[in-house]
């Protein structure tokens, strides 16, 4: 017994620290696609994201990024997960927004408009567009398949949002787009938040990723998951199992 117990104390010294099974992680990166024909606008860079339509019947839609792969292990299984955003401005009453994933791979530069952000600012290098997945600053580099953004047809999770306060999405689906990222990180390519698109001054305002320089709450995805024993703890298991006392017949 005495050597049983040697052991255990052994192993919990060498065993590696288990993950946990809940991590709540901010969004590295997001932007809005401002509704344009020539795909000149963008907001790569500001303390807000938009959603819906506007009075004008001006298309707004939001991308977001997570790094899940640095915060989940890859052999992990998904639970749940909840995609969390604040709204700190809407028009049009409760109304109904869903979440789709990214198709293509987008990316995000400096541009930061000015007041309510609301019209957006002239796009440079690296922002995502109406039309572009990636832009250059003057029209080029890589475009959207289709104007607006690609993204699955199917929506992961719909939510019937207010006009303020903390919005939360959870499905069985957004948590299959979680282990489906964890299986493939280069399938890794964000989600798109669309608004009700079928009527105009349905628009909502986000805070974004840049968002808590200025008392804003930065989007979060919380994941929860059960992460594999590591070969340590399935061990101290087995000599756990062995190092109960034994009832004398």
């Amino acid at each position: 017994m005495r050597r049983t117990a040697v052991a255990i104390a052994a192993l919990v010294a060498v065993a590696p620290y288990a993950h946990g099974d809940f991590v709540s992680i901010t969004a590295s990166r997001d932007a809005t696609l401002y509704e344009s024909v020539d795909g000149s606008l963008a907001n790569g860079a500001g303390q807000y994201l938009f959603a819906g339509k506007t009075n004008q019947n001006l298309t707004r839609r939001a991308v977001l990024w997570f790094d899940i792969a640095a915060f989940v292990p890859s052999d992990a299984t998904v639970t749940s997960v909840r995609l969390v955003l604040n709204v700190s401005q809407a028009n049009g009453g409760n109304r109904t927004m869903t979440v789709h994933r990214a198709l293509t791979a987008w990316t995000t530069g400096a541009s930061d408009p000015d007041g309510t952000e609301a019209p957006g600012a002239p796009a440079l290098a690296g922002d995502a567009t109406w039309l572009h997945a990636s832009t250059d600053g003057a029209g080029g580099v890589t475009f959207w398949l289709a104007a607006g953004g690609d993204f699955a047809a199917s929506a992961s999770a719909s939510l019937l949002t207010t006009t303020s306060g903390l919005q939360t999405w959870t499905s069985a689906a957004l948590a299959a787009d979680v282990q489906a990222v964890l299986a493939n990180p280069a399938a890794n390519l964000g989600w798109f938040i669309l608004g009700d698109e079928s009527a105009t001054g349905t628009a909502r305002r986000f805070d974004s990723a840049e968002s808590a320089a200025f008392g804003g709450i930065v989007p979060r995805l919380e994941i929860e998951f059960t992460p594999i024993p590591t070969p340590a703890a399935g061990a101290l298991l087995a000599l756990g199992a062995l190092a109960r006392p034994r009832r004398r017949r």
